[in-house]
């Protein structure tokens, strides 16, 4: 920490001297994204309910970088993010000709880390200084849910429940802008409405029982919309 405060201080002391401004920012960004193929259980119906095409996905993230004297915005991202699809399909199936389990909807969890990079340029919005940018990152984290089976024996139903997890690697890319509220001196705190879009691959799985199979590896859509708050100094 003392590292990076020492690096963020020699920062700003060269970018003065060259014409350049040093900026940090910290967000909170609530996003609903599309679950995907892979992921989403539909209900028997004609038109499937938004909780089950979609998911509710929440990050919090830091950026640090540099501000140039005609607008442009470089920085470095860091963010880590929690989601949950409360009607998922789960990734694994029954093998076995004799068991028969079929499988319910799935209530996933997802802890996913990034880190990747962003460029912006600055903007005018409502005579404040916003900007519009950028950005691409590379996320990894792993996925869990309580899998739910079924059979019938005898005319009554029989229950099981598996815990499974994956873990996950993919990109994520996002075009946004920073629309400004409020202005206090150097910190400012705005709206940061953004369209995402990537994948999550599941790499490997942990939990599957015998006579069951993967049926992956699955992806993970993270395409969709974000509409968070962020907090600025320059």
């Amino acid at each position: 920490m003392a590292s990076f405060i020492i690096s963020a201080l020699l920062l700003v002391g060269v970018s003065e001297d060259n014409g350049l401004s040093f900026q940090a920012q910290v967000g909170y960004e609530p996003a609903l994204l599309f679950t995907g193929n892979d992921y989403a259980y539909t209900f028997d119906g004609i038109v499937p309910r938004l909780g089950e095409v979609c998911y509710f996905s929440h990050s919090l993230s830091g950026k640090i970088g540099i501000v140039t004297e005609n607008g442009w915005q470089m920085r470095a991202i860091g963010s880590i993010a929690q989601s949950v699809i409360p009607n998922g399909k789960t990734n694994i199936r029954d093998t076995s000709s004799l068991s028969q389990w079929g499988s319910r909807v799935t209530r996933w969890e997802s802890r996913e880390f990034s880190v990747g990079a962003e460029l912006g340029q600055g903007r005018k919005f409502f005579r404040e200084k916003g900007s519009i940018h950028l950005g691409l990152e590379f996320t990894w984290g792993k996925l869990s849910g309580d899998a739910r089976f079924y059979r019938s024996v005898g005319g009554d139903a029989e229950w099981r429940t598996e815990h499974l997890t994956s873990t996950m690697l993919g990109l994520k890319g996002h075009i946004g802008i920073n629309i400004p509220l409020i202005s206090l001196g150097d910190f400012s705190l705005g709206l940061n409405p953004k369209l995402q879009v990537g994948a999550l691959r599941e790499l490997s799985i942990t939990g599957i029982p015998a006579d069951f199979e993967w049926r992956g590896p699955s992806t993970l859509s993270k395409w969709g919309i974000a509409l968070g708050l962020i907090t600025s100094y320059n």
